[in-house]
């Protein structure tokens, strides 16, 4: 038997139109289903079972997927050579269409929220092209003020568990962060009044676009108004950033209080907190408790090397800022790895950089420039986290000024 290929929604939605088009059928039940068998017999001289059209567009519980031989009939029978060129040819449209869309939106000749939204819902993001097209969508949004769209497209149910779809989604949202850097009210708003109710905002404008820059801003509005029972780490994530508010404001009673119901949370929760989470609480605990111990016992319950990147980064980086002398621990001192042998992502790479100018930093403060040159030698400026951007640029003038 031919083994099955995947065919993707759109392109079903394709055949299924170019179906009734060409042969006036709509293939909704077992009858019509019937008839397209025999009229593909009859007109194209091409025998295929009912039954697999039926599996094949869902009327039947079954694979969803189909041969090439089938795949090919079926183009072919609507007037294509085979399945690829099928594949070529709706894919051209459905470009063609989405940016016509677009265009006419933007010049505010059509509004099609309703067919925009279901190309939304369709998008699985296999592809980096539906991040793009989600991006021009959510940046059309912005241009336009069709922020009903924008909840909408927030209300979307997309895998946010899945680490790769939280990621392509901050990719497809940082218009929203930019405005917001750049004092956008609207926008600010809008995302505010998301905060209290909705995960997707909450997962990756809360906890990727962190901008500590923003606490006494836009960033700790949008804080202060989100739930804690959305996201299994929350509760912890906002009280640690409100820590660090109540440091700015110059709240010290109120920064112990949030401290020591973060190490409430953390000791009674039995929840798999992030390293850079336990980065963090064991920075504040080091900076308002002078718990040194705290921070050896983190970093020894993290098993792989990037996990403790991702510590020792927001961990040594919360000293730097808030003043504290960062040679008093030596973990990053004794923190080795083959950079050569491992592969890191895009992200972990704007963590690796920081890691350089942090441990160029402690090495200056220890007076070894040879050192301090070497870790120099590895930063990249090329991968700068967008929400650290003006610290990365602050240290790496610094410290280029003291080699």
């Amino acid at each position: 038997m031919p083994a099955s290929i995947p065919i993707s929604v759109q392109e079903k939605k394709w055949f299924l139109k170019l179906i009734h088009e060409v042969y006036g059928i709509h293939l909704v039940d077992a009858y019509a289903c019937q008839r397209f068998s025999e009229e593909l017999l009859t007109r194209a001289r091409i025998s295929i079972s009912y039954n697999t059209f039926r599996r094949l567009f869902g009327i039947i519980k079954g694979s969803h997927q189909a041969s090439r031989f089938t795949l090919d009939c079926i183009s072919k029978s609507l007037g294509y050579e085979d399945f690829a060129d099928f594949q070529q040819a709706v894919n051209q449209l459905e470009v063609d269409f989405f940016n016509d869309i677009l265009i006419l939106n933007r010049l505010r000749i059509q509004q099609d929220d309703q067919v925009i939204l279901r190309i939304v819902q369709d998008f699985q993001f296999k592809a980096w092209d539906e991040v793009y097209q989600l991006k021009s969508i959510v940046d059309l949004c912005i241009e336009v003020e069709n922020f009903q769209l924008l909840k909408a497209i927030f209300e979307t149910q997309f895998n946010l568990h899945q680490e790769e779809t939280i990621w392509k989604l901050y990719v497809a949202f940082q218009s929203i962060f930019i405005q917001s850097k750049q004092g956008n009210q609207i926008v600010i708003d809008f995302v505010e009044e998301l905060m209290s109710h909705n995960e997707m905002a909450q997962r990756v404008l809360l906890q990727l676009f962190v901008d500590e820059e923003a606490l006494t801003g836009y960033y700790g509005r949008w804080l202060m108004a989100a739930s804690v029972d959305l996201v299994e780490d929350m509760e912890l994530f906002k009280h640690l950033m409100l820590v660090q508010l109540a440091v700015l404001k110059q709240q010290n009673v109120r920064a112990q209080e949030l401290l020591n119901t973060c190490n409430v949370l953390f000791t009674e929760n039995k929840v798999s907190y992030h390293p850079i989470l336990k980065g963090r609480l064991a920075a504040w605990n080091l900076i308002l408790n002078d718990d040194y111990n705290m921070c050896v016992r983190m970093i020894e319950s993290l098993q792989t090397v990037k996990d403790q990147l991702f510590y020792l980064v927001f961990f040594y980086r919360l000293l730097e800022v808030f003043g504290r002398d960062i040679t008093q621990i030596d973990l990053i001192e004794h923190y080795r790895f083959e950079e050569l042998r491992m592969n890191f992502t895009f992200i972990e790479k704007q963590n690796l950089n920081v890691y350089y100018l942090l441990r160029a930093r402690y090495w200056l403060m220890k007076n070894n420039k040879i050192e301090m040159a070497q870790a120099m030698a590895k930063f990249n400026p090329l991968y700068k986290y967008s929400c650290l951007y003006g610290w990365v640029d602050n240290q790496w003038a610094q410290l280029n000024t003291m080699l």
